[in-house]
């Protein structure tokens, strides 16, 4: 446990069904299928979201090698937490971007902290930027989190806002490439505000939750750390692609307490 007065805000979020289904049961916002230049003879495709008053936006990065597989209508082969769920954080008044890979490449490994990489997020942040006025959040889960830490350490004053890591890998895999480590990037050169969230009972070999301390403090020049310790929900599947780490059964509840954070960090 974490002692009282510390940097981290620890919060135990036990979260019900009957909370996911309202959430739900909202209107859904039709996904615009979107493409762009980010490096010379490069493109990007996304999905975008945008809440009818967005108090923020995000960029949300999905784990696993990143080649979510984005179909016209907005729908993905391969998705996630984040990348199946970005309805729920437009709910709340955060519009989204979801990027696939860029053109020149099938997947995201060995890739997540290069410069080429931040160039094309650059190109992200600055589309969410001129669509509305509001802070840019850069979202990773899992292998995700280090495409988001590696747009605020890269871009710095062109990079996101804040940061939201979580079922953060921490370990090194089995194979190598395959867990995309958060660490390999200058983590004290965060410097935008950061939100952590894990499933207490996360079941994968690379992302234990016992690792929130030492990632904590590797975040040293952050002006805010925060920690949502998620409870609860199913943990059905392979460890490191559904159950707990996927924050399976409580994904709407999970958004809920990652937007309601955001939108309470003041905007700079």
């Amino acid at each position: 446990m974490f002692v009282a007065g510390s940097r981290i805000l620890l919060r135990t979020a036990l979260f019900s069904a009957a909370l996911a289904a309202a959430l739900g049961a909202h209107a859904q916002v039709q996904p615009e299928v979107r493409e762009i230049s980010t490096r010379p003879g490069v493109t990007l495709r996304f999905v975008y979201l945008k809440a009818a008053q967005p108090v923020a936006s995000a960029v949300l990065f999905q784990g696993g090698p990143g080649n979510i597989g984005i179909f016209p209508n907005g729908s993905m082969r391969n998705g996630g937490f984040l990348a199946a769920g970005g309805q729920n954080f437009v709910q709340h008044g955060i519009s989204v971007v979801i990027p696939d890979v860029p053109s020149d490449r099938r997947h995201l490994d060995g890739f997540r902290a290069s410069a080429a990489h931040a160039e094309d997020n650059a190109a992200l942040i600055a589309f969410l930027r001129q669509q509305s006025p509001v802070p840019v959040w850069a979202v990773g889960t899992s292998n995700g989190s280090l495409s988001a830490a590696a747009a605020a350490t890269r871009l710095q004053d062109k990079g996101p806002d804040g940061l939201v890591l979580s079922s953060t890998v921490t370990q090194e895999g089995r194979t190598r490439g395959m867990a995309h480590v958060v660490s390999e990037v200058p983590l004290q050169d965060v410097k935008v505000p950061v939100l952590l969230v894990h499933h207490k009972d996360d079941a994968c070999y690379v992302t234990p939750y016992d690792a929130m301390p030492g990632l904590t403090a590797a975040l040293s020049a952050s002006p805010k750390v925060a920690l949502i310790t998620a409870q609860g929900g199913s943990n059905n599947g392979n460890p490191c692609h559904g159950g707990h780490h996927q924050f399976q059964g409580i994904e709407a509840a999970v958004a809920k307490d990652i937007a309601d954070w955001v939108k309470a960090v003041p905007a700079k």
